[in-house]
């Protein structure tokens, strides 16, 4: 789902801007809810803790970051520590931290993404 958080005056609102670009790119690549979405009063910090559906087919992950980028998110930078893969994007003055533990079992195989407002104090 397309949104523009820059034309957004009130925090609350541009979070579930923010809130809809990540729903729609967790769920367009392949991913689950695991809990309830992380969300902080202020609207500084929107969170999910996700899993793939199968283990099969195109990298969840990969798809994911693809539709993100489609949403307008960029300044993408990738790095690999001990199995997790880690991807930073940005977008209208959020930072979104993708980690996929996947491939790290005893992690469970999930996904955690992490959106925060530059600026913003959470609640």
């Amino acid at each position: 789902m397309a949104g523009s958080a820059t034309a957004v005056a009130d925090p609350a609102a541009e979070a579930r801007v923010i809130e809809q670009d990540l729903a729609a790119a967790f769920r367009s690549g392949g991913l689950s809810l695991l809990d309830e979405p992380t969300k902080d009063e202020q609207g500084c910090v929107i969170g999910y803790l996700l899993q793939p559906l199968s283990q099969h087919g195109p990298d969840s992950v990969d798809t994911t970051v693809a539709s993100l980028h489609d949403d307008g998110w960029g300044g993408e930078r990738r790095t690999l520590l001990k199995g997790m893969r880690r991807v930073t994007l940005t977008k209208d003055g959020w930072t979104l931290r993708v980690r996929d533990y996947s491939a790290q079992r005893a992690k469970r195989g999930f996904v955690a993404l992490l959106a925060t407002k530059a600026g913003c104090k959470p609640s």
